[in-house]
């Protein structure tokens, strides 16, 4: 190919704000070489590291960065930044169209491109944990010409940097679930496209008192799941995202110990809850004076036939210290069901919710949201079953103990299927915890929303039967003066409108309001 001197000006437009900030313009200078198909680029720009600088969106490169060319429908070859310039070949470049710039901040494409062959690739932005990945296109003024020639560029922004502030400040890892973390390089369409699959974005740690995020364009998120650490926490709407986006005045994020992080609607008018981390459980170290509570460690934590379950001697108090977390129905006079009579009408009144315990934000589902939840909310698909919402599951904990118990699906759930997870019967009663999830299967499944709740047994005064095989779950909603509604499954059983004599004890599991 004959040799040729090529000046392109490249104005890279990292602009990252709802008002207009810093442009970096660069001078490009493309040295052509006679390499048979190949053309040799370099281009000069300013600065020396790749770095994002929230306080004003200014973008700088480090060695190694990347820019990929598009030319004729396809990738035609690579620039890579040596300290001072980006440089490298581009094969075969053809005069019937424009050369196409794609910066993705090195970021690494899901298959290595092929120079002529490559239509389009995709990257993920889903770990920031450690710098912030801009992504950024823009194209040759004018048309590629083997003759001498000055072109000028502006690579442009296809992204928006978000600020995320937590009430409280903090050094651990922030989560936020629910945003698109995937785009499409796309050299036939030229273009950079989000994909519609969501996922989670581990943030950008500026310091303890700000994180920061690239999201791609999307819509406003009124209700967004966040984490911060172990915990959930309750977040003010993610703004439109568009290109260029730059939002200074970021998004508030408030810790809700024990609270897990993904949502869950609960009725026919859209309310949502997130559940607690694990069972309800109460404390004792003076058999029964005092009581601490608490939730489990694990969701698939539980007592079961162990002090002080099995040592109740009274209303409220034990015969032995240790930790209860099967409870009779809660009324003003059983102490939150910590009561070892068989006589329902020592149960009798009004429900007492067991989020008083905890805090006033912290309820009991009623037997109403209870069936919502299980039956009628529009749900993700799951191993190619639409609307899944739960199935019947045996967890291989760390310590390689088997729990069964009853997986419950997020509202929005894009997990797929993790490694060391063998899908059963979703949304069906058939014989068998039928679903079965190594340790590392089941953390998967947790990072990506899922709820587990154990077949921890019943109580029957002091005396605790079907651990490991039943799960017994109450409700809010009284059906009788005697008698209540709860969840009750096993092997070859699911009913959501089990009525049930008060004085049983049976797991609590907790819900907040999502705010």
């Amino acid at each position: 190919m004959k040799k040729l001197s090529t000046l392109l000006i490249m104005a890279f437009a990292l602009v990252l704000g709802l008002t207009q900030c810093k442009k970096k313009n660069v001078d490009t200078i493309a040295t052509p070489n006679n390499l048979g198909e190949a053309v040799y680029i370099t281009v000069n720009v300013g600065g020396d590291k790749h770095t994002v600088n929230p306080g004003t969106g200014e973008v700088n490169f480090e060695n190694g960065d990347k820019i990929y060319v598009g030319n004729g429908g396809h990738y035609i070859g690579t620039l890579t930044y040596d300290g001072s310039a980006f440089g490298g070949p581009i094969y075969d470049p053809k005069t019937t169209d424009y050369l196409h710039f794609y910066f993705v901040g090195g970021l690494t494409p899901s298959a290595t491109p092929v120079p002529g062959t490559t239509p389009d690739f995709t990257v993920s932005i889903a770990d920031q944990s450690t710098r912030l990945p801009v992504l950024s296109y823009g194209r040759s003024t004018e048309k590629y010409t083997t003759s001498s020639a000055t072109y000028s560029c502006t690579l442009a922004n296809k992204c928006g940097l978000v600020k995320f502030v937590p009430a409280t400040a903090t050094s651990e890892t922030v989560k936020v679930h629910g945003m698109k973390t995937t785009a499409t390089i796309n050299f036939a369409t030229p273009g950079i496209t989000p994909t519609n699959a969501t996922g989670t974005i581990t943030l950008y740690p500026e310091n303890e008192e700000a994180k920061w995020a690239i999201l791609l364009p999307q819509d406003e998120v009124s209700t967004p799941d966040g984490m911060i650490g172990k915990d959930g926490c309750i977040m003010s709407k993610v703004p439109e995202v568009t290109a260029n986006l730059y939002s200074i005045s970021g998004v508030s994020m408030t810790v809700k110990p024990g609270m897990l992080s993904r949502q869950f609607t609960i009725n026919s008018e859209g309310d949502k809850v997130r559940f607690s981390q694990g069972n309800l459980r109460a404390t004792t170290s003076d058999e029964g004076s005092s009581w601490t509570w608490s939730f489990a460690t694990n969701q698939y934590d539980y007592i079961g036939a162990a002090a002080a379950n099995t040592s109740i001697s009274g209303n409220g108090t034990v015969s032995a210290d240790g930790t209860v977390d099967l409870f009779g129905w809660s009324t003003a006079t059983t102490y939150y069901g910590i009561n070892d009579s068989n006589n329902n009408d020592d149960y009798s009144g009004d429900f007492k919710d067991w989020g008083g315990t905890i805090g006033n934000t912290w309820r009991t589902l009623t037997s109403a949201e209870w069936a919502y939840l299980f039956n009628t909310r529009s749900n993700t698909t799951v191993n190619n079953v639409e609307n899944a919402r739960f199935t019947k599951t045996a967890i291989t904990t760390p310590s390689s103990t088997t729990v069964n118990g009853l997986i419950i699906f997020p509202d929005s759930y894009s997990g797929g299927t993790p490694s060391g997870v063998t899908w059963g019967t979703i949304n069906g009663t058939s014989s068998g915890y039928t679903t079965t999830c190594t340790a590392d299967g089941w953390a998967a499944l947790e990072a990506a929303g899922c709820v587990f709740l154990p077949a921890a047994g019943r109580r029957l005064g002091a005396a605790v039967n079907n651990v490991g095989s039943n799960g017994y779950y109450w409700s809010s909603t009284a059906n009788s003066a005697s008698d209540a509604y709860d969840v009750y499954f096993r092997s070859s059983l699911f009913n959501l409108s089990d009525v049930s004599n008060r004085y049983f004890g049976y797991s609590v599991r907790l819900v907040i309001a999502f705010e």
